[in-house]
């Protein structure tokens, strides 16, 4: 098992510019939300350590960071990235053909809807299961991938206990999200319990982005929102605060937190 840096894939990709690949050379994943999702994923793949997953499946891949990371991660298994949105899956797959990557593949589908072979030893969903109106259908979706005794991990956002920081000036971001969250928002334990209510088996649930560490860092993130010269700059400018921010988000140094990472199994089949 090899330990590659997460997002490299962007160093040859296109509709990346030289000084974002730069910049990506010298901080990694400049958002603070991705770089904390990355984080989190790379946790919990320590925390089974022992299980060497030969059919992956990346549920809701988006720009493919994460399916990418996983097909290098594990280079002897099978990753398939799936998402809704077709330009996306587009260019995920000149990116595979560009680098060569054969154990990657990527397809268009509705977790909603698609039905997936039991064959996935691995399931991973990071900050997508907010954005479907049939979340708990979703979720049994996932329990069917999986193989007996397979691993989930999800991380989903969860309901505001307060204001996120700078929320005032963050109109732009919250209007997004109105748009985009469109499942029904839901505290940590009532998450767990609908994960639990599809059929997989709990096996550890951690609150993170909390106030002062990583939802202060994505808020500063979010201050200049709209993609202007000027706002890239100043996301530039904020990057090494933000990544410290980020960092600290493990130390669980306040209660106050915005989203739950949860890692499930499926029961093994029962005894012949």
């Amino acid at each position: 098992m090899s330990r590659p840096r997460f997002g490299a894939q962007r160093l040859v990709r296109p509709d990346v510019s030289r000084a974002q690949r730069l910049l990506f050379r010298i901080m990694g994943v400049g958002d603070p939300a991705h770089y904390l999702h990355s984080r989190l994923l790379k946790r919990a793949l320590d925390a089974i350590d022992g299980v060497r997953p030969r059919h992956i499946l990346d549920a809701g891949c988006g720009a493919g960071d994460y399916s990418f990371y996983l097909a290098a991660r594990y280079p002897m298994a099978e990753v398939l990235g799936v998402d809704i949105d077709e330009e996306a899956i587009r260019r995920n797959r000149e990116t595979a053909r560009h680098l060569g990557i054969a154990n990657v593949r990527f397809e268009v589908a509705n977790l909603a809807v698609t039905k997936f072979p039991e064959q996935f030893d691995l399931v991973i969903s990071i900050d997508v299961l907010e954005h479907i109106v049939e979340q708990e259908t979703a979720l049994r979706t996932l329990r069917s991938a999986l193989r007996p005794g397979g691993t989930a991990f999800l991380h989903i956002p969860t309901v505001r206990e307060r204001p996120v920081p700078f929320s005032r000036w963050l109109t732009g971001f919250h209007e997004w999200a109105a748009e985009e969250h469109l499942a029904k928002e839901r505290t940590a334990d009532e998450f767990a319990s609908c994960v639990r209510a599809s059929g997989l088996q709990v096996t550890s649930t951690t609150r993170t982005f909390g106030y002062f560490t990583g939802e202060l860092a994505t808020s500063l993130f979010a201050l200049p929102f709209k993609n202007t010269r000027r706002n890239r700059v100043f996301q530039v400018l904020l990057m090494p605060i933000c990544r410290l921010l980020a960092r600290a988000d493990s130390l669980n140094l306040q209660q106050t937190r915005y989203a739950v990472a949860v890692l499930a199994k499926k029961p093994p089949a029962p005894a012949a």
